[in-house]
Formats: structure tokens, C-alpha cells, sequence
């Protein structure tokens, strides 16, 4: 593999201002109001309380689904838009955890975990852009993280008006199933960046790659 390092003015030498990028962005836009609302909720538990929380979790949901689908199908993909969408997703899912954590009992350890990862996943995709001239795609494991976030944030945030339904299974009241699952999808998406990536930035003199391997192309693809 022949390393073609990468300078920041490369990402921005394509399309910026693109209807997906703008719905990355209107993601994070959703974070102050949660945060506002969800400080409302915790004092004063109500479904009327919940219901804005609620429905911005499942709008910022919508638009993580939304901005991928429209950039392929206004051919709007570009490498800022492949950076920026995993970005908005770590601010939006580590704040609404971190609401969880101080509000709604969220194991504040297993946010730092995930928290860590997180940005050391952000260091290395920086490293493989700027030092291999490679940009990796998520794996599996990572977009079922985000999922897990979600019903984890709605799942804690939920207790306090579950505790007021008579004879709900118990199993409704063990929020911590979904934090214990994230943690597992964590340790197993790490493995898989292992796995994909130890040669590229370790021997990347071993590693040859073919623009026509279809296999290849869903793990990275070289930047021109």
C-alpha cells in the first residue's frame, strides 16, 4: 500500500453546504433543549414531562438515519459528510448519557468507557485519513451502539414514570440491561477496528488494495 497523507484543507475541497450535512448538524442543534427538558422532567416527573425529552430522542434518531439515506440518494456523499455524521453522534450520545448519568442513575463508569472510545474512534479515523489517505467506514458493531444508546437514554429516563404503572414485570425497572448490552457492543466494535485496521496503520507496506474489491470498499476506501 502506498501511504498518501492527507492535509485538513483536503476535507473541504468538496461540497460543504449539503442538505445531509445540514441534518448532521441540526442534530446537535437538538442537544440544548434536551438537556433544558430533560432538567424539567427530573424535577418534576410527568408523561407530559417526558413527552418533549421523548420526542427529541426519537428526532435525533430519525435525522442519524435521514442524512446518510438523502446524501446517497442526492449524491450529496462527501469525506466531511462521512466525518461529520459520527461526530454529531458522539456529542448527541454522549450528552444524552450524560443526562442519564446525573439525572437518571446511568452507571457513570460505563460512560467514561464509552466516552473513551469514542474519541479515541475520532483520533483514529484523523489518523487514517491525514497518515494512510484511507477513510474507514463503521462497522456493524458501531451503528448498533447508537441504537443502544437511544433506547438506553428513553429506558432510564422512563423509571420514574414506570414506578407508577401497577404490576409492570420487573423487568421494566432494570434499565441497567441496556447499559450492560452497550458495553458489550463497545468491547465487540473494538475488536472489530482491530481486526480491520492493525495492518493499515502497522504494516501498511503489507497491505494491497484493490478500487474494485467490493469486499475492501465496505471496510475503507482510498481518498484521491
Amino acid at each position: 500500500m502506498i501511504v498518501q497523507e492527507k492535509k485538513a484543507k483536503d476535507l473541504i475541497q468538496e461540497r460543504i453546504f449539503t442538505l445531509s450535512n445540514f441534518i448532521s448538524l441540526s442534530r446537535v442543534a437538538l442537544v440544548p433543549p434536551f438537556l433544558i427538558y430533560s432538567k424539567e422532567y427530573a424535577s418534576n416527573p410527568s408523561f407530559d414531562s417526558f413527552f418533549y425529552p421523548a420526542l427529541i430522542s426519537v428526532i435525533a434518531v430519525l435525522t442519524d438515519y435521514l442524512d446518510g439515506k438523502i446524501a446517497r440518494i442526492l449524491n450529496q456523499e462527501t469525506v466531511l459528510g462521512r466525518y461529520l455524521d459520527p461526530i454529531c453522534d458522539k456529542i448527541v450520545t454522549i450528552s444524552a448519557l450524560g443526562i442519564c448519568v446525573v439525572y437518571f442513575y446511568f452507571p457513570i463508569w460505563i460512560l467514561i468507557l464509552y466516552s473513551i472510545r469514542e474519541f479515541l474512534g475520532l483520533w483514529f479515523g484523523g489518523y487514517l485519513y491525514f497518515k494512510r489517505g484511507l477513510q474507514g467506514k463503521p462497522n456493524y458493531w458501531g451503528k448498533l451502539g447508537v441504537g443502544i444508546v437511544a433506547v438506553s437514554v428513553i429506558w432510564y429516563m422512563s423509571i420514574p414514570i414506570l414506578v407508577t404503572i401497577p404490576k409492570l414485570p420487573m423487568f421494566f425497572f432494570h434499565p441497567e440491561w441496556s447499559a450492560y448490552s452497550l458495553l458489550v457492543v463497545l468491547a465487540l466494535g473494538v475488536l472489530g477496528y482491530f481486526r480491520r485496521y492493525w495492518t493499515i496503520v502497522f504494516h501498511p507496506e503489507k497491505l494491497v488494495i484493490d478500487p474494485n474489491d467490493q469486499f475492501q470498499k465496505k471496510k475503507y476506501e482510498i481518498i484521491e
